[in-house]
This record gives structure tokens, C-alpha cells and sequence, in this order.
């Protein structure tokens, strides 16, 4: 079937999930707000029973009747203890059930970001806005939100009873609500500054602990500490001042909400002393006020909590919105195995509007290995990056066996494609995790195999626990070169077609090297294809074509041997990287041109040439 006959569909974008994610609150939070309404009902019972004690049992004298009354009051007050812990415990799911929904997208999300936004991608931390609101919707926020809407009931019965009672407890309800707009006017600015003192901190002690080794022995400590610190001294700061508005605003919505439920019980006094109420009519409507305030007392307590939910809930829409949706396929590519080819491609970084590779045409075939030169920074990373679908391609085509990449699935690209970047980063866990890339149905064979491809079954054998040797985060527990041999056996686990190396000698002893070029050459017999991107010239001993770099242009791709003559033609002979016999290492032949070499510093390329 040809490439042009295979169809895609795009998945659920982020965006989607999430919009998704909400609709899935509806039916819990109708029920919630069910519950809401007999619970704000049954609040009722304490005013109820107040006045009918103060109109019924001290004028009657009648214990039978105070013992009903008590009774049912009892009744009714469990009832609501029901509903008010049912209440909570919905919540609690609700927030959960979104949890779940959203973190694997929010987690992929987190994933990509780097590749999205490049180096503005540290000002989004989904995973803790998701947190932040899942938080919210577990505590007491949602709750008093529910209760809201029933405030005007409470003021319904203030009416009925007397007009003045309503007049007097809508005035204080309003009065209530404008301080908790100016509170939240007001702490608006500093917790959008707070947060941002708090992102910028957290960077930097992450960029510290990652960098723990060259901090100490450059003795970086006190200084990083002390850039650490005013980011962290100004998060705090703002931390403090959002702190003392609230305590000020509580104390005085505290202080009103005292006034205006001892105002409310005084103007009944009034109306007592006037005969238009009842004494039981004076108590119960003092406690409904204080009932209807109860909401709006709640959301001014929550309202910190609640406007750190809805910028979260803000920031993940708008990142939601950025992202891509992936693509699955309706007819799915088989895993390919014959050619690379790119088609004069285009790449700009994540984040830039520049492009730092462009016109790059090249086509390799199976058992190839392409060996990438060229000085530093002429856009050999860059390249490579885009040929694993880490980043797209502005312009121009990536194709395998004549299929767009974009055609084939994440799985099969997960099987086809094995990258060593040229920073080792392995995750915490066993040295077998790390080879079967932590997939749950990796055999013990298929470790062993892409160990002994990659050369180092003999150095795992030599741990203490072997295979079962927990690496530490990051792979702290292994020196560099150890990393780099473990993370070369990862990028070949599963056979992938394509093995994209980009300086896999950097961190290796001759013994290393030995074995790198050994495994290229086992993956070009088995009909893989290998690109290697060097500046260590003994890298590319195993290549038999070349792709070399200027500028972020293609200067010249073809044999190993024509590419380095037309570029070089005054480079020595080639010769071989130190071999190692008997656990010692041997001196390589000196290059031919020893004269030419002394006259001159050989550059990236040369050197490369030198050993071709």
C-alpha cells in the first residue's frame, strides 16, 4: 500500500480534554447542588425551633410539645449532618474524577512544553495547576459557592416576617460583597507577582541541583544562594503582603457581620416593642441572618483559594489551547525498513522565529551510517532533533521508506527510532528500567541483547546487583561514561530502524570507543540505519557517509571517502582509534602528514578526515 493511500486522524486536542474534563462535572456538581438546596432548607430547623419555643412551649407551659419540638429538631439536624458530609464527600470525588481525566494530558503536556516553547517553557507547570485546582474543588470553596444562591430565601422569610428585617440584611450582604471585591482587587497584582518571584526561584534551585557537582567544586554555593534568595525574599515579601490584606479584610467583614447581626436584633426589638413581631419572630430572624451571611463570610475566607483555582484553571485552557492535538492513524504505517530521506527541511527551535537549519537534502539507505560534521554551533543538533520528530520541520519533509514521519503512529515511531542525546539523562530506577525504557512488557532477553549490542553486558555484570542496580536520580550513582555506554544500550533496545547518536564518544575511554564503533558496525549488518553527529573524529570510524554542516546549511553529503578528499585533500591517512588488547591500550599509527598537522591545528572536520 502506498504512502499516499494511508489516511490520519487527529486525537482529542488538549484543549478538548479539558473542555471534555468540565462537561464531566456537570452531573456530580447537579447533585452537589441538590444536596445544596435540602441543606440549605433544613438550616431553616434552627430558627423554626427557636420560635416556636419562644411562641408555643413558654406560653403553652406544654413539656410534651418542647420534647416534639427537641425530637424533631434532632431529626432534622442528623438529617442535614447527612447531606453536609455527603456534600463533602461528592466534592472530594469531584475533584479527583477531574484530577484523573486531566493529569495523564497535563503530564504529556509537561513533557512537550520544552519542545513547544522552548526556553519559555519553565513560566507553565501544569501538574501543579492541575493540583492547585483539584485542591479547591475538595475543600470548602465549591461548597460555599453552592450555598450562594440561596441567599436570597433567607431574605425572602426576612421580608415576609418584616421589610426593614430584609432592608437591613441586604444592605450588610452588599456591603460584605463590595469588601470582597476590593479585597480581591487589590491582592489581584501581588499574587500574579508572587507567583512569577515563585516560578523564577523554583527554576533556578532546580538549574542548582542539577548542577550540584560543578556548584560545589567551583564553590557556587554562596552566590547561587544568594540569587536564590532574592527571588525568594520577594515571593515572600508578596506572600506577606497578600497575607495582611486578607487578615485585615477578615477582620473587618468579621467585625460587620458582628454589627450587622446585633443591628438586625435590635431593629426586632424594636419591632417587638412596636407589637409587630413576635419574641420568637426577634431570635429566629437574627438567626437567619446569620445564615445568610454564612456564605458570603465562607467565600471571603475561600477567596484566596478560589482566585488561585481560576488563574490555574486559566493558565491550563490557554496552554491547552497552544498545544497540538497528536495524530493517530486510521490505517497505520508499518514499521519502516529501507531509506531516510529529507527533503529540503527547514528548522526553527521552539520559541524562535528563526531558522537555524535550512535546504538540507540527504537520502540514506538501510545499513548506512551517516556521520554529521561540521563546527559548532552549524546546526548538527538541531538536524537530528527534527529527525526524531522532537521538532517539526518549518519547512520541507522527513521521510521514512517514502512516508511522511507524520504518517506513522507514536508507537511505531517508538519502536523505529533510538536517540543518545548529547546529554545523558537517565530516570531513577534499575539499569534494565532504563534500557527497556520503563516499558512494562520488555523481556530480560531484550535487555540482555541491546546491552550486548551496545557493548556493555560485561560492565553491568560487574555491579554488585547488575541488571537490578538502581541508577539514582538521573544516573547519579554511574560516572559519565557509564551513562552514556547504559544510554547507547537504551537507544538500540528493540532493534529500532533508525539510531540517531549525537557525540556518543564524548564521555568514553578508548575501551568505550571501541566498543561504540563495534556496535555501529553490528547495526549496519543487521540493516539499521545509524547517524552519528561528532567532533571526536574517531566517532565517525564506522560511518561510510558524510553530511557536513556549515551555517546551518548542507556544504557536501555523500561516501565517507569522496566527502573528506573534497573538503580535505591535504588530511592525512586515515587510521584507526586506539585499540585496546588485553586490557591495555595500544598507540594508533601516526597520521601521514605529521608535518602538516604540526604547521597547524587540524579543525572538526579535518581531524574527522585524518581518521576516516
Amino acid at each position: 500500500m502506498s504512502a499516499r493511500s494511508k489516511t490520519s486522524k487527529t486525537t482529542e486536542s488538549p484543549d478538548l480534554q479539558v473542555c471534555q474534563a468540565i462537561r464531566g462535572l456537570r452531573a456530580p456538581l447537579i447533585g452537589v447542588s441538590g444536596i445544596s438546596c435540602l441543606g440549605n432548607v433544613l438550616m431553616l430547623t434552627g430558627p423554626l425551633f427557636m420560635m416556636l419555643v419562644y411562641n408555643k412551649v413558654l406560653t403553652s407551659k406544654s413539656v410534651p410539645t418542647l420534647v416534639a419540638l427537641c425530637l424533631l429538631a434532632l431529626l432534622l439536624y442528623c438529617f442535614y449532618g447527612f447531606l453536609d458530609g455527603l456534600r463533602g464527600k461528592l466534592m472530594a470525588r469531584v475533584g479527583i474524577t477531574f484530577d484523573h481525566k486531566l493529569a495523564p494530558t497535563l503530564f504529556q503536556a509537561t513533557l512537550r512544553l520544552p519542545l513547544h516553547f522552548g526556553p519559555h517553557a519553565r513560566q507553565y507547570d501544569p501538574l501543579q495547576d492541575l493540583a492547585t485546582i483539584r485542591n479547591f474543588l475538595m475543600g470548602g470553596g465549591p461548597a460555599a459557592l453552592l450555598d450562594l444562591p440561596w441567599i436570597p430565601l433567607y431574605f425572602a422569610i426576612l421580608y415576609i416576617v418584616h421589610p426593614l428585617l430584609a432592608a437591613m440584611a441586604i444592605s450588610g450582604a452588599v456591603l460584605l460583597v463590595a469588601l470582597s471585591v476590593v479585597n480581591q482587587m487589590l491582592a489581584k497584582a501581588s499574587s500574579h507577582v508572587a507567583g512569577q518571584s515563585a516560578t523564577s526561584t523554583m527554576s533556578l534551585l532546580m538549574d542548582a541541583r542539577r548542577n550540584s557537582e560543578a556548584a560545589a567544586a567551583m564553590s557556587m554555593g554562596d552566590d547561587l544562594c544568594k540569587r536564590w534568595g532574592g527571588g525568594y525574599v520577594s515571593a515572600i515579601a508578596h506572600a506577606r503582603v497578600q497575607a495582611d490584606q486578607a487578615s485585615i479584610f477578615g477582620a473587618i467583614s468579621k467585625a460587620m457581620r458582628l454589627v450587622l447581626q446585633s443591628g438586625i436584633l435590635a431593629l426586632g426589638a424594636y419591632l417587638v416593642i412596636d407589637a409587630n413581631m413576635s419574641p420568637g419572630g426577634m431570635m429566629a430572624c437574627s438567626i437567619i441572618l446569620g445564615r445568610a451571611l454564612a456564605p458570603i463570610d465562607q467565600v471571603i475566607a475561600y477567596s484566596r483559594a478560589t482566585a488561585a483555582a481560576w488563574q490555574a484553571f486559566k493558565r491550563v485552557r490557554a496552554l491547552s489551547a497552544m498545544l497540538p492535538a497528536a495524530q493517530q492513524q486510521q490505517h497505520g504505517m508499518p514499521r519502516p525498513s529501507k531509506t531516510l530521506s529529507v527533503r529540503d527541511i527547514a528548522i526553527m527551535p521552539p520559541g524562535s522565529t528563526n531558522a537555524t537549519v535550512a535546504g538540507v537534502s540527504f537520502e540514506i539507505e538501510s545499513g548506512d551510517a551517516l556521520g554529521v560534521i561540521g563546527p559548532s554551533g552549524c546546526g548538527k543538533s538541531t538536524l537530528i532533533r527534527a529527525l526524531v520528530g522532537a521538532w517539526p520541520v518549518a519547512r520541507g519533509e522527513v521521510r521514512f521508506d517514502q512516508a511522511l514521519i507524520s504518517h506513522y503512529s507514536a508507537e511505531i515511531l517508538a519502536d523505529a527510532i533510538g536517540h543518545l542525546p548529547q546529554s545523558i539523562e537517565l530516570f531513577d530506577g534499575t539499569i534494565a528500567e532504563n534500557i527497556a525504557r520503563f516499558r512494562k512488557d520488555a523481556t530480560t532477553a531484550q535487555v540482555v541483547e541491546a546491552a550486548r549490542l551496545a557493548g556493555v553486558h560485561e560492565m553491568i555484570l560487574s555491579f554488585p546487583k547488575g541488571y537490578d542496580t538502581p541508577v539514582g536520580e538521573g544516573g547519579m550513582t554511574l560516572s559519565g561514561g557509564q551513562r552514556q555506554r547504559i544510554g547507547l544500550a537504551r537507544a538500540v533496545f528493540g532493534d529500532p530502524f533508525l539510531v540517531v547518536l549525537d557525540e556518543p564518544n564524548s564521555n568514553l575511554d578508548p575501551l568505550g570507543e571501541q566498543s561504540l564503533n563495534e556496535a555501529i558496525q553490528r547495526m549496519r549488518l543487521k540493516g539499521q540505519i545509524v547517524i552519528i553527529v561528532a567532533h571526536r573524529p574517531s566517532a565517525i570510524f564506522a560511518a561510510n557517509k558524510i553530511l557536513s554542516l556549515r551555517n546551518g546549511r548542507a556544504e557536501m553529503f555523500g561516501s565517507k571517502k569522496h566527502v573528506l578528499a573534497a573538503l580535505f585533500p591535504r588530511a592525512g591517512q586515515p587510521h584507526k582509534p586506539a585499540e585496546v588488547v588485553g586490557g591495555r591500550e595500544s598507540p594508533a599509527p601516526a597520521p601521514a602528514t605529521t608535518e602538516t598537522m604540526r604547521l597547524r591545528p587540524l579543525n572538526i572536520a579535518e581531524s574527522a578526515a585524518a581518521t576516516a
